[in-house]
């Protein structure tokens, strides 16, 4: 239930590799920011904004806990830096630290005890914790500092559910439709999810009407386009979503394999990259790196990118795979042979699973005896 809203809080400091380094955060260049902030931490090492500006970028990037840590070295430097509180608890709770977290908001609440947002982060960590009385008070608090939020229904709603409140729930979910933007474009990710592509492609397309700027019902757009092949179509849309949403990982990644699978690899390849460094531990675009360079023929080049996609994820089958034609490719048998075994291992595993759970949902259906009666 966590969702990450944050900018950075903190005054402009002078210093122009510090505004450089935000205008290229701002802008979806993490690399180029990160380079500079840290150029800046190199003469000014307990800068507070500094530290909390690199942190930004971690988070960013989903390494949560990276971002903690220069968090609390910001703290630690600044303790004065209430704002920072807010930040460190966003990166907490996508720790799933809800506890650590809740304690850093009730810290910045006391310096901004009308801020909706963290009203509502602390009532989902006490959700998280089990807390229900006071997430469902932290919860209403938000809503009547930010009625016309309509995401603070969803989370009332789902503390409702937790709490054994199930009429409240629906109350609630009820008042939500007052935002039908908001409301088609979850209703059309949930069709999504359920493959009824065609009842959210009309979702979609009317959130799209309605506001030509929301950028994940164009993303979403995008995506039925893509695996319906129409990737000229699926390429209009996404580059339309990241003109809006720079840092948007999973766009810029699909993007990516638009851009290789139509002639456009040098792009894609650019693309694919960039998705790399927006988000930490993502082995996807790894692994289309290291397909478009075993293609090539770059084997190094290859093994880089599929080992550390295999790091990330050692039960894909796809990577096994690939990385075993890789080692083959360069002339590294036994390795290629660990590989396929392994590959052949997990198909196996697949196959015994999916065995047991035919063979469990046959004996649900059977009778009970007269003694189980």
């Amino acid at each position: 239930m966590l969702s990450v809203w944050f900018t950075l809080l903190l005054a402009a400091v002078p210093q122009q590799l510090l505004d450089s380094g935000r205008q290229a955060f701002q802008a979806g260049d993490l690399a180029r920011a990160e380079q500079l902030f840290r150029e800046f931490l190199k003469t000014n090492p307990n800068s507070a904004e500094a530290l909390s500006n690199l942190a930004a970028v971690h988070a960013r990037r989903e390494q949560f806990a990276d971002a903690v840590a220069l968090y609390e070295k910001a703290l630690k430097a600044n303790p004065s830096l209430v704002p920072v509180h807010f930040n460190i608890a966003v990166s907490l709770g996508r720790l799933q630290q809800y506890s650590k977290a809740a304690d850093h908001l009730r810290i910045f609440l006391r310096s901004y005890p009308r801020e909706a947002r963290a009203h509502q982060l602390l009532g989902l960590c006490l959700v998280e914790t089990g807390e229900l009385t006071a997430a469902l008070a932290e919860l209403e608090t938000s809503y009547k500092e930010n009625d016309k939020d309509r995401s603070i229904l969803y989370a009332l709603a789902y503390a409702q559910v937790r709490a054994g409140n199930a009429d409240r729930a629906a109350e609630l979910l009820a008042r939500s439709e007052g935002d039908p933007t908001q409301a088609k474009l979850i209703e059309g990710l949930i069709e999504y999810r359920r493959g009824r592509y065609d009842e959210a492609r009309a979702l979609f397309e009317s959130v799209v009407a309605a506001n030509p700027n929301m950028a994940p019902a164009l993303a979403a757009l995008g995506r039925l386009n893509l695996l319906a092949r129409k990737d000229d179509e699926a390429i209009n849309l996404f580059e339309r979503a990241l003109k809006i949403s720079p840092s948007d990982s999973e766009s810029t990644y699909q993007l990516g394999v638009l851009y290789d699978r139509n002639g456009r690899t040098p792009e894609g390849i650019t693309m694919l990259k960039k998705a790399v460094s927006l988000r930490a531990n993502y082995p996807d675009p790894l692994y289309q790196l290291g397909r478009i360079e075993l293609n090539a023929k770059h084997y190094p080049l290859a093994l880089k990118y599929l080992e550390e996609a295999r790091r990330m994820l050692p039960d894909q089958e796809a990577i096994r795979l690939l990385l075993g034609r890789t080692y083959q490719a360069l002339g590294r048998q036994a390795e290629a042979k660990k590989e396929f075994d392994e590959v052949r291992r997990l198909k196996a595993e697949v196959i015994e699973k999916s065995r047991q759970r035919v063979e469990s949902d046959s004996l649900m259906q059977q009778e009970p005896t007269p003694r189980e009666k």
